[in-house]
């Protein structure tokens, strides 16, 4: 399992996205990647200060990153309704299914502006 996680200005409360590693790869492969640059920033994680490669969610960036999960989640959500309609394997649904979760979670995590920065992991 990978992860991406959600990071508070102040270091607390941090929220970490797990996921297979194939979902983490179709999102290395796609627009995902190319927002945002990651930086060594200086946070407080459990009381300790670390270095830790993130990536700042400032207007522009969290704006970018909010429209690119919006797409994503309407793209997955209409080749699921497509697969439904032609009565695909319970196996692919359950797979758009995980898929689409994680999608939400990412982008209510973007959208919560509690959070200061984003790690890939």
């Amino acid at each position: 399992m990978l992860s991406i996680t959600f990071h508070p200005e102040d270091g607390q409360y941090s929220h970490s996205i797990q996921m297979a590693e194939s979902l983490y790869e179709w999102l290395a492969h796609s627009d995902f990647a190319q927002v945002g640059r990651s930086k060594l920033i200086a946070i407080q994680v459990d009381g300790d200060p670390v270095d830790l490669p993130l990536i700042a969610l400032t207007r522009t960036t969290r704006s970018l990153f909010i429209a690119l999960f919006n797409e994503m989640v309407l793209s997955e959500t209409s080749a699921m309704l497509d697969d439904l309609d032609h009565n695909v394997a319970q196996e692919l649904l359950t797979s758009r299914t995980y898929r689409l979760k994680k999608l939400m979670e990412l982008l209510n995590c973007t959208k919560n502006e509690n959070f200061s920065y984003l790690q890939r992991e």
